[in-house]
């Protein structure tokens, strides 16, 4: 038996259930949705990065094992969008333009949220997300907790430990057109300190071109002040320091 993502409406037409209206929105689907899942899975599979092309292998793995249609993409895509911090209903500006300039890099972050963020979350967290999803995709929970779980377990079978690594990447800029970082998604401390690190670098990098800015504009001011005052001021001066702090003084400036 085939799960559609939709039913047959009144009047013939496929009425979409309202997650799989927002992955559609998300990803700007403005064809068949039948068709995109499949072009898409296999643009992933077929990539020359192993890790986009192996985690596209972990989807197509779940849909063809499972057997029940597009439902199982659609809820491996929205599951990983819920962990990242993508609520679905309103899909914000930002999530939406970042997913259509890139939208495998968008599924892979999904995928790379379920294997590292799944565990992370509390039972009362996990159960919360199972029952939004069995609602806004109208299936059973006991098959969704299956579908988390093979891919999992298929993605630690299938990627290295760097294709696995280079999914945290995925994980924290899509997480970012959340307004999330990697460790609320992975719940490590070392992923929150790597953010800080980050962080705190880009802020240092920034001041210090400011201060050597400002260093380079006060450097011109003392010259053109000391060149007023005259020469002959500064070597005065310098004769009159002692030895050990003129010779601090000359190494320095070097």
């Amino acid at each position: 038996m085939t799960i559609p993502v939709g039913v047959i409406a009144a009047g013939g037409e496929l009425a979409f259930s309202a997650i799989t209206k927002g992955i559609m929105v998300l990803y700007n689907v403005t064809s068949e949705f039948n068709n995109f899942v499949d072009e898409h899975i296999e643009k992933m599979t077929k990539s020359e990065n192993v890790t986009i092309a192996r985690t596209g292998k972990v989807i197509e793995g779940a849909k063809l094992g499972f057997g029940i249609g597009y439902i199982v993409p659609v809820a491996i895509i929205a599951a990983g969008q819920l962990i990242l911090g993508n609520k679905l209903q309103a899909i914000s500006v930002i999530a939406s333009a970042a997913t259509i300039s890139n939208p495998v890099a968008m599924t892979c972050a999904a995928v790379g949220a379920i294997y590292y963020g799944w565990t992370a979350l509390s039972t009362q967290e996990q159960g919360e997300i199972l029952r939004g999803l069995s609602v806004g995709l109208e299936v059973g929970v006991e098959l969704l907790k299956s579908i988390i779980s093979f891919v999992i377990g298929k993605t630690k079978e299938l990627l290295s430990a760097e294709n696995i690594k280079e999914m945290k990447r995925f994980i924290n800029d899509a997480a970012a057109s959340f307004g999330r970082s990697l460790a609320d998604v992975t719940g490590a401390i070392k992923d929150r300190v790597s953010g800080i690190v980050d962080t705190v670098t880009k802020s240092a990098t920034d001041a210090g071109q400011k201060v050597i800015a400002t260093a380079a504009g006060a450097s011109h001011t003392v010259i053109a002040t000391a060149t007023e005052a005259g020469q002959a001021m500064i070597v005065t001066v310098g004769n009159v320091l002692p030895s050990k702090r003129r010779e601090n003084s000359t190494n320095t400036e070097k």
